[in-house]
């Protein structure tokens, strides 16, 4: 029994604490505090939220032309212009090059020289040869007129003395047939005609021993001149062939000295362009895929670096095949950051991807789904709070209502078949009928007794100034 009066106390405590919360809660409903927005009038505009990634329009990879170790590299993010020092390769092999190739160019210049030299000296000896055969061919043929003339001379002279001798023997002959006389005297002028005969066939046949002689030493001397012609022909030609071969062994070895001198300042690599300068990822270091630092091996082509241009971005996204049909190319768009809330950048659709293609689950996407390319160039720069990589909210305008009045859409309220705002009315809240046009997704086009200014409710108010909705004009 005394365990029955005990619980029986203690719910009549419990019943009337609850009362007096109740009654206090009624006293304190006046004081409730209701979320509102101020209702506006202007632009509705209607957009496609979309997200993307936010990437620099000017995107410049910082190739090198020749594969090298890195032995300097600029810093991470780094803002350059055009010229500025990016990361420079190892020199030290080119250097051992250079002084390779300098000591073979003073080689093939000392060759040249000493080449010249030598084919003006070679030039000169066989000119003098030529000079010297053409003299001495000269004085031969003087020498065999000369003989020539001398055994002319001694034949015409034994002919002479053969023709007086004979009409000597015809005289006697004549003579001694007259027996005028002696025979001694006859076989004296026979044997002197004999003897005559005899002398002019002697200087005859010297004289075609001698023509035959002076002949012989004219062709010698005559074959000396040519070889010794063909000797100095043969020495201009060499020594043009040794001087074009000299110049040409000197102009390759500028050539080579010129190529490592090139790689040598090519080894130094600045910016091409103006931007920020990024280290990329070290794609050849797997697995671990790190960015670049000094030591890395690059490869001829490669670009360890990239600078963007942060005065040109623009956002790449997806669309969905059901919205696709609402985007084309021209379109303006608006793109926000969470860096940045309630700062919008103006921008422009650029690129409607015509294909559609698998969206990649790696970067959120769902499984299956087809999508479509899109890419928004902005109009405008934020080098400070817009970066390449950033995830961004994009918003393609696809169409405007102009002089409309617009209250957010948690602002709107049905009551049975009806639309209703609640406009701050005093200490309370009076419920409105609108009638509700286009939205977006944070606004609505609202049409009715609402005006700009009024302040609505975000939540159905308890305290009610009027029960009964005021009616619509």
């Amino acid at each position: 029994m005394k365990w029955a009066a005990f619980l029986g106390v203690l719910l009549l405590l419990a019943a009337g604490g609850w009362r007096l919360l109740a009654q206090r809660a009624a006293r304190d409903e006046g004081k409730v505090r209701v979320p509102t927005a101020e209702a506006t009038r202007g632009t509705l505009l209607i957009t496609l939220p979309v997200t993307g990634a936010l990437e620099s329009a000017e995107e410049t990879p910082v190739r090198t032309e020749l594969a090298g170790t890195l032995v300097q590299l600029c810093e991470d993010n780094l803002a350059v212009k055009p010229g500025d020092f990016v990361y420079q390769l190892d020199t030290r092999d080119l250097i051992d090059q250079r002084t390779e190739r300098e000591r073979a160019l003073t080689d093939a210049q000392e060759a040249l020289t000493s080449g010249e030299t030598d084919a003006q000296t070679n030039t000169t000896q066989t000119e003098n040869d030529a000079i010297s055969a053409q003299e001495s061919l000269k004085l031969t043929q003087e020498q065999a007129r000369a003989q020539r003339a001398k055994i002319d001379a001694q034949v015409k002279f034994a002919e002479g003395q053969v023709a007086r001798a004979s009409r000597e023997l015809a005289r006697s002959e004549r003579l001694a047939k007259l027996n005028w006389i002696a025979g001694t005297k006859l076989r004296e002028a026979q044997r002197s005609f004999r003897s005559q005969q005899f002398d002019l066939d002697q200087q005859r046949a010297q004289q075609a021993d001698v023509k035959k002689k002076t002949d012989e030493q004219i062709q010698d001397q005559q074959a000396a001149v040519d070889l010794a012609a063909h000797a100095l022909t043969t020495a201009k030609a060499n020594a043009e062939s040794n001087l074009t071969n000299n110049h040409i062994r000197v102009d390759n070895a500028k050539r080579l000295l010129e190529e490592v001198e090139q790689k040598i300042v090519q080894c130094t690599v600045n910016s091409p362009a103006a931007g920020l300068a990024v280290i990329e990822t070290n794609t050849e270091n797997w697995p671990e895929r790190r960015p670049y630092r000094v030591g890395d091996q690059v490869g001829a082509g490669m670009a360890p670096v990239r600078v963007y241009d942060f005065t040109r971005m623009q956002v790449r996204c997806q669309i969905g095949e059901m919205d696709i049909s609402r985007v084309h190319q021209g379109q303006q768009a608006r793109v926000s950051s969470s860096g940045q809330p309630g700062r919008h950048y103006r921008g422009a659709v650029a690129v409607v991807e015509e294909l559609a293609r698998d969206s990649n689950v790696f970067q959120g996407g769902t499984p299956g789904k087809k999508v479509f390319g899109l890419l928004v160039k902005l109009a405008e720069a934020d080098p400070a709070h817009l970066r390449p990589g950033m995830t961004v909210d994009l918003e393609i305008v696809l169409d405007d209502v102009r002089e409309a009045t617009m209250v957010p859409i948690r602002a709107i309220f049905r009551e049975g078949k009806r639309s209703l705002v609640y406009v701050a009315r005093g200490e309370g809240f009076a419920p409105v009928p609108v009638t509700v046009g286009r939205r977006n997704d944070l606004l609505v086009e609202v049409s009715g007794k609402v005006r700009a200014g009024d302040r609505v409710a975000l939540e159905r108010p308890l305290n009610r100034v009027s029960t009964r909705a005021e009616e619509q004009p």
